[in-house]
């Protein structure tokens, strides 16, 4: 499945939304796009954990 043409559209489709939606929050909050993930991680981390 991994070797599809379904499958690694699918990918690469995900990949564009996730980096789609981290451009817009670093323009709406005034962040490096680098500060956005750091940012995100530290949530997931944070609601993993606790």
């Amino acid at each position: 499945y991994l070797t599809s043409e379904k499958s690694n559209i699918g990918f690469v489709r995900f990949i564009a939304m996730v980096s789609n939606c981290i451009e817009y929050l670093s323009h709406k909050y005034g962040l490096s796009f680098y500060e956005v993930i750091k940012e995100c991680s530290k949530e997931l981390i944070k609601k993993g954990f606790s």
